[in-house]
């Protein structure tokens, strides 16, 4: 049942001033020793990839970790050292022959005697990594960071007993896309090699030159400093994709600029880089794996890129030479990999992705048919980061002709402004590639003996080719009702609105039978399927979401069948799964599945494998645990929305939402204490919360109205704001509940990630 009834409160400008001052003094969060307790352990070190110790700074990275029982191994990767082969033909393979990743090389330290054990750590908040690494010869102490300003890796290495001299070598890996060593249907027969390497030295700089068939090339630079117990590496990477610029001469300035500058200073400037990066948004959570493994993620997503750099692949900058996925994915992959940036208030992170989008528009329109490139553009599945992937009708072998990818990457290029209200990107990037994005879909629409409008035949990703695929027409929908609703609201007349209503009138609905919602026309799932491409309807897109009580059977049919079906089930299932249930406000459900997540499948570097590296499931997982928290959908804010049950004390502070607001609240002993809503464009804001409001408050005005309803328990709030305002919600003016600091951690409180013996 719903009550409604309004409120209007006027404040006293003192009690304003004395909350406020409140506020700002009780939230200052001892940072140091919060992030202390997110550090990665080691107690052994790691013998693969998966077990390594990952450090980055969005472009440059290295994995460390044990070749063999006398070599250690820091795994060199520059996210955009890439092949740059033509383009042949538009084979399922052809991205990851013509523009894959390419390996780099290692530099390893050789010790003298066997490794025995070690002790390491990982420090994210100031993203520095130490050791030491026991030999049956004595010890070997190590610390590395890769600055988050300059393209250079630093190792320092110093020896005990027989260990004292560091032995340095520099192992070359041959330029060869990874996909040729795997036994894949649609490589070439005839692959020609990049030409050899070449192995020199120009004064105090030893490097290796990788010449490209295309005349580009990479090379690695390094140069090490002796003293009497010390020995410090410097490594960088140059990269050359047309053969216009010097490699050689580009690494070899960015460790000459990093030493112009003393270590003390070079590392102060990294580490408050890192401590400011951290500082924009917080969560504290009772569960210590958990809350450990977010802040993880976060310091995955920085290292991985920047607003400037490349965007993510599936490996971020820590390649791993035996992957078969070294290009971009579009089904998926690139869409869960940037989905938390936004409630984590880190925008800045998705301009990779959508300069890349912008950068790439015309090879996006060229991936349509050419009698559609006046208004429309696709993607296909992979891609290099041309983008470069033709998505036609006619090549539908080995289900290449997915309809939706690219509309699906728009959804998150969308987030964006609705969590940034950044208008200038919306008017002149994010709107014209959306509308292209949905003519693409409108092209393939026909029409019935009824006049209802179907999709062709089209691929649903990781199952089966169906008409009308709910993956598709979820896409289409969603488009259509974006674009119809930026018209609006933001006024852009566009000629095609009518077009639009019509075809959302005719519109085929999603085919649904007795276990929920199918994969298509006449295509049950009747096998197990990691990939929720039937359910995007429900998530990411809420077109169909409890709120309708009749489509909450349906909801929690479809989602109860898509798990019932074991087998290939993978990672992303649960995320996936997860957020769902949190939709639902099922907490302990969403919960469990997260934890099951961690216990089969996330590694102890929080990494994740499906054949080779793929990035996405962790960050997903990410974004899984912010919807416990926070949600922002259907023009609402939730605030702990799905919040388990055996979790009493939660806080968070500046979590961003749709509309442009930074909400911090605090839960103490299941109960929600206080709510602050940071207003940046001055939009209105709609609340859902279990909390008894009884006081709202403002740091600019004396007067707040505001309206509420109850429903399921539940008030909901409306109020509008001032750009830059704070509004406070809460049962009274009791001070002491408006402090956003650190839970305890009563559950796994002795966790961290890493390896342990």
């Amino acid at each position: 049942m719903k009550s409604r009834f309004s409120f209007f409160f006027i404040l006293l400008a003192a009690f304003t001033t004395s909350v406020f001052a409140q506020l700002k003094k009780s939230n200052e969060i001892n940072w140091a020793e919060f992030m202390k307790r997110q550090t990665l352990h080691w107690d052994t070190i790691g013998t693969s990839y998966y077990g390594g110790i990952l450090l980055g700074n969005g472009l440059l990275g290295t994995n460390i970790y044990k070749e063999d029982e006398q070599t250690i191994r820091f795994d060199i990767g520059r996210t955009d050292v890439t092949d740059q082969r033509p383009h042949q033909g538009s084979g399922l393979s052809e991205p990851l022959i013509s523009r894959p990743r390419l390996p780099i090389g290692r530099m390893t330290i050789k010790t003298l005697g066997k490794i025995t054990g070690a002790k390491m750590s990982l420090d994210i908040y100031n993203a520095t990594a130490e050791g030491t690494i026991y030999t049956s010869k004595g010890t070997l102490k190590f610390n590395s960071f890769v600055p988050a300003n300059a393209n250079v890796i630093y190792i320092s290495a110093k020896g005990s007993q027989s260990e004292k001299n560091i032995n340095w070598e520099f192992i070359v890996e041959k330029s060869k896309s990874p996909r040729m060593n795997q036994q894949n249907a649609g490589n070439p027969a005839v692959y020609p090699e990049n030409p050899l390497p070449q192995l020199s030295k120009i004064g105090e700089f030893e490097y290796c030159k990788q010449p490209l068939l295309n005349d580009g090339g990479y090379a690695t630079v390094w140069t090490k400093k002796k003293t009497a117990n010390e020995s410090t590496m410097l490594i960088s990477v140059g990269y050359d994709p047309n053969g216009k610029t010097d490699e050689v001469k580009e690494a070899t300035q960015a460790i000459q600029h990093f030493r112009k500058v003393k270590l003390p200073a070079a590392l102060a400037a990294h580490q408050k880089w890192w401590h400011q990066f951290y500082q924009q948004s917080f969560i504290s959570i009772p569960d210590q794996r958990m809350e450990s493994f977010y802040w993880i993620q976060l310091y995955k997503l920085a290292s991985a890129t920047r607003a400037n750099l490349p965007m993510i692949d599936l490996m971020g900058p820590w390649f791993n030479s035996k992957t078969p996925w070294p290009g971009v994915w579009w089904n998926l992959n690139t869409q869960l990999t940037y989905s938390p940036i936004f409630t984590a208030n880190h925008l800045e992170l998705g301009k990779s992705l959508f300069n890349t989008l912008n950068s790439n528009l015309q090879n996006l329109i060229n991936n349509v048919p050419e009698p559609w490139r006046k208004d429309a553009a696709a993607i296909g599945r992979i891609s290099g980061y041309d983008l470069v992937a033709p998505l036609v009708e006619e090549n539908k072998e080995n289900g290449q002709f997915e309809l939706g990818n690219l509309t699906w990457a728009m959804f998150y290029y969308y987030q964006y402004y609705a969590y940034s209200k950044d208008k200038e990107e919306l008017e002149q990037h994010i709107y014209p590639l959306l509308k292209r994005s949905v003519n693409h879909l409108l092209y393939h629409l026909k029409k019935d003996e009824q006049g209802i409008l179907h999709l062709p035949s089209s691929f649903s990703p990781e199952y089966k080719y169906a008409e009308d695929a709910s993956y598709a027409l979820s896409s289409l929908r969603w488009g259509l009702l974006t674009l119809m609703d930026l018209n609006k609201k933001e006024g852009f007349q566009d000629a095609d609105l009518g077009k639009w209503e019509e075809v959302m009138k005719n519109l085929v609905p999603y085919p649904v039978n007795e276990t929920g919602l199918m994969i298509g026309k006449d295509v049950s799932l009747t096998s197990s399927h990691r990939h929720y491409s039937h359910l995007m309807m429900i998530y990411p897109y809420h077109l169909i979401t409890p709120v309708n009580v009749s489509d909450q059977a349906l909801i929690q049919k479809s989602l109860n069948h898509w798990l019932s079906l074991k087998g290939a089930l993978q990672g992303y299932t649960f995320t996936g799964a997860a957020s769902i249930n949190a939709m639902m406000g099922k907490g302990d459900r969403a919960y469990d599945l997260l934890n099951q997540l961690f216990d089969q499948y996330i590694q102890p570097n929080t990494l994740y494998q499906e054949s080779g590296p793929v990035i996405e499931t962790p960050l997903s997982a990410a974004t899984s645990i912010q919807e416990l928290l926070i949600q922002s959908w259907g023009n609402k804010i939730r605030i702990f929305p799905a919040i388990p049950e055996i979790w009493r004390d939660v806080s968070f502070d500046q979590l961003r939402t749709e509309g442009g607001f930074l909400v911090s609240a605090c839960r103490v002993n299941g109960n929600t204490q206080f709510i602050k809503v940071f207003s940046t464009k001055g939009d209105t804001c709609r609340l859902e919360t279990d909390l008894k409001v009884s006081l709202v408050s403002s740091d600019k005005r004396k007067e707040i109205a505001f309206s509420v309803f109850q429903n399921n328990g539940k008030m909901n709030i409306s109020f509008s704001t001032l750009p830059g305002e704070t509004i406070s919600l809460s049962e009274g003016n009791d001070q002491h509940q408006f402090k956003v600091l650190p839970v305890t951690a009563n559950i796994k409180e002795n966790w961290s990630w890493g390896l342990k013996k």
